[in-house]
């Protein structure tokens, strides 16, 4: 049997909330609650952990839905549904801050209700699923034993991890955002400058292999630097990965 989703239904409107059971219920959704109070509306989404929280904006007590959904947002990433007589555009703009999945205005269609949780519930999947698939290769990036970084456009450094920052000998906030030749020494600049802008202006990937100067000593690298696109084809980024040659180099020397 496949496990029922869970709604919190927030509203002030006793018979309105009722009338929402009925029909949640009906559509084969789990109702784990329903509050009038933003107050309450936090408690239960921390308390039942919702799949889904159904959040009218006006409410009772101090705490209105979007204040509600603020708190809730920051403890938990549970999709909201706004429903609200509310259709002014200052609401609505506040309400967008806490990235809604729906913002339906009552008197709505039952049909358009039941689409609009459909659709919520498939988007936030969706979401997770492309949360853990960063997360997976964050964790890979971050584990790697080769130096991968993330140059922008304006050429300012977006990313770098744990093995860069080991090379480096340099923390994080003194790389993320700065200038590539306010982090890395001018022998790296330099020459990489210039492939760079031609990874930028071509949209091919680069392979260039160097010698540079970390604070530990010289290190030979064998660098690719590959285009980062957008959905538009776009370049807005170039990914470097750079791999630590130098017992190779030395080899060579010795034979």
């Amino acid at each position: 049997m496949l496990k029922q989703s869970k709604i919190l239904v927030v509203e002030d409107e006793a018979l309105t909330g009722m009338e929402l059971e009925k029909k949640l219920v009906q559509w084969g959704y789990d109702v784990v609650g329903i509050v009038s109070s933003g107050e309450d509306a936090v408690e239960k989404a921390l308390e039942l952990e919702p799949d889904l929280i159904l959040m009218d904006i006006l409410l009772k007590g101090y705490m209105n839905g979007v204040e509600a959904a603020k708190i809730i947002k920051k403890n938990q990433e549970i999709p909201i549904i706004y429903l609200t007589a509310y259709s002014n555009m200052e609401t609505f703009q506040d309400a967008k801050i806490t990235q809604p999945q729906a913002y339906l205005i009552k008197p709505f269609d039952e049909t358009e209700l039941k689409f609009a949780i459909e659709i919520a519930f498939y988007c936030h999947k969706c979401q997770s699923n492309l949360r853990e698939s960063e997360e997976h290769y964050r964790i890979l990036a971050e584990s790697a034993p080769d130096l991968i970084f993330v140059i922008n456009k304006d050429l300012t450094v977006d990313y770098v991890n744990e093995s860069s920052m080991e090379y480096l000998k340099l923390e994080k906030a003194e790389v993320l955002g700065k200038s590539v030749q306010d982090v890395f020494s001018q022998q790296f600049f330099q020459p990489h400058i210039k492939e760079l802008k031609k990874v930028f202006g071509t949209g091919q990937s680069v392979r260039v292999k160097n010698i540079f100067q970390f604070p530990e000593g010289e290190v030979w690298l064998d660098t690719l630097l590959k285009p980062l696109k957008n959905k538009k084809g776009e370049i807005y980024a170039v990914l470097g990965i750079s791999r630590d040659i130098s017992e190779d180099k030395l080899d060579e020397i010795g034979d």
